[in-house]
């Protein structure tokens, strides 16, 4: 995967149709609640008020699902921080406006990174047919691709002196810790303002550059 901020991830991929994504958003919700494990395909077709024959159209395993509700969640993401690259940007004010993106994509897709936290580790492990093999490789590159950005920025900013010198997978590592703490403690709510998003990804921006400086 090419992670240079002209060529966006996924960029040869084919749009996703409106049935498949209905897919995804439904088993994205059933896996959250559930838990991935206990999760079957008929619950899944239950929450949509479809039947399982729908499902199996567009995957063929509810390991296949749980695969590519994986990799859409690390696709929504990337998809969000890529516009906002810019090389020529100090890397303080970079890393802000990643963090700025990072927050409302991931908070906006809510149950899908709610669902890679519970079952990355567990899907490796269990991996067994040659598509799901290869989509849990695609999730890896994925989410490498993704972490390079970040740890891109962050090396620049130690080149120039705008970052302390550290080890740097240590601070990409805690950086991003602190910027997806939200998938684990974020519940929605009707009162919730725009500002609210707002504010919230700027502290956590402030936070992330200051850990680093």
């Amino acid at each position: 995967m090419n992670s240079e901020p002209n060529s966006p991830p996924q960029a040869s991929k084919p749009k996703m149709s409106r049935a498949k994504s209905e897919v995804l958003d439904a088993a994205a919700e059933v896996f959250m609640t559930l838990g991935a494990e206990a999760a079957s395909i008929d619950d899944v077709a239950r929450h949509l008020g479809a039947t399982k024959g729908r499902i199996y159209h567009h995957f063929p395993s509810k390991g296949v699902l749980l695969a590519e509700v994986c990799l859409r969640a690390a696709d929504f993401a990337h998809r969000a921080v890529h516009p906002v690259l810019d090389p020529d940007l100090p890397p303080d004010v970079q890393l802000r406006q990643m963090v700025c993106a990072h927050i409302p994509a991931v908070l906006g897709s809510l149950p899908y990174h709610k669902v890679i936290l519970q079952s990355f580790v567990g899907m490796s492990q269990k991996s067994t047919t040659a598509l799901e093999r290869s989509l849990l490789a695609d999730i890896r590159q994925e989410r490498k691709a993704y972490e390079t950005l970040f740890r891109d920025v962050i090396s620049r900013g130690m080149a120039c002196g705008a970052f302390r010198s550290q080890n740097i997978s240590v601070a990409l590592h805690s950086v991003l810790l602190m910027v997806n703490a939200p998938v684990f403690w974020y519940q929605p709510r009707a009162e919730d303002s725009t500002d609210f998003m707002t504010d919230l990804s700027e502290q956590l921006a402030d936070m992330a550059v200051a850990a680093l400086q």
